[in-house]
């Protein structure tokens, strides 16, 4: 069964973090993109939630709770973030298959921006 208030209390720490994305966006953006000369390939920046012990949120764990991405699109934090990025000409969009590095078995849960060539 899943419990309404663990999944809520999970909605508001995802939308924190979320929402404290903002205030690195616009430079990471500008530094992953580089100087017009140099321009990098990869043209996104993946941001990964991580929980209260620093450890990336694992999507099989959230989904236990009842969490899925739609869910995380929806919260306060996430609106947030997405008009901003719309400002700035970008795209925001939650991503549940990232592995951050081979120790991480299953799939977690990231912030991807993009838009920009």
């Amino acid at each position: 069964m899943i419990d309404e208030e663990q999944k809520a209390e999970q909605l508001t720490q995802l939308s924190n973090e979320i929402e404290k994305l903002i205030d690195r966006v616009a430079d990471d953006v500008r530094e992953q993109r580089g100087a017009e000369e140099e321009r990098r390939a990869s043209g996104f920046v993946i941001y990964l939630l991580r929980n209260t012990e620093n450890a990336p949120f694992q999507t099989l764990l959230l989904k236990k709770v009842g969490i899925a991405t739609n869910d995380i699109a929806q919260t306060p934090g996430f609106t947030a973030l997405k008009d901003y990025c719309e400002r700035l000409s970008l795209q925001a969009r939650v991503e549940d298959a990232i592995r951050p590095s081979r120790e991480f078995i299953n799939p977690c849960l990231g912030i991807i921006v993009d838009g920009w060539p």
